[in-house]
């Protein structure tokens, strides 16, 4: 059995896509998903399966749509990929806002030219750093205002990411450590 977190992309955002996390948990055991555990209404959870890393992704969205009736994307990784984003975080610092550290998930990895294209969306106090299959932000004023931070990242960079701030990266560290 390999552990892993799903992170779903534009639940309960903004008032599109409400579900619950109970019926999240329902669909996920209902795909086999043992040790449920979710976090937080926009969409997080972590779980064991027997299944590899890359049929979880294209199962989970299948089983969601089967029982939502609407398609999202879901974003996957191992115990071991979540533990890697989390210490390569570029941007940490004591005097800096957890809230304000993000840690974008991408579905593929990102282009070599990826980062070009969103530093110059980056406007005054942002810092972004692409890794393999994580764009790191820190977004000195906040996200809310940004540009880079309402990006459409499919159409900029070809990936479609779903970000999450650092102090939910940490609680998903430790709940996928606890299963």
């Amino acid at each position: 059995m390999n552990k892993y977190v799903a992170l779903f992309r534009g639940l309960n955002v903004g008032g599109h896509n409400k579900i619950t996390m109970v019926e999240l948990r329902v669909m996920l055991e209902a795909a086999d998903c043992q040790k449920v555990t979710t976090y937080i209404q926009s969409g997080n959870a972590v779980f064991v399966h027997d299944q590899p890393r890359d049929k979880i992704e294209t199962m989970l969205e299948g089983a969601f749509e089967k029982h939502f009736e609407y398609r999202v994307d879901i974003v996957v990784r191992t115990e071991a990929e979540l533990a890697s984003a989390t210490t390569a975080y570029p941007f940490f610092s004591d005097e800096r806002n957890l809230s304000f550290m993000m840690t974008g998930f991408a579905r593929q990895p990102i282009g070599e030219n990826a980062i070009s294209i969103l530093e110059q969306v980056a406007i005054d106090g942002e810092l972004v750093e692409a890794k393999e299959q994580e764009i790191h932000f820190y977004f000195g004023n906040g996200s809310g205002r940004s540009k880079l931070g309402a990006l459409n990242f499919a159409k900029k960079i070809g990936t479609p990411i779903t970000m999450r701030n650092r102090r939910t990266v940490l609680k998903l560290l430790e709940l996928i450590n606890a299963l």
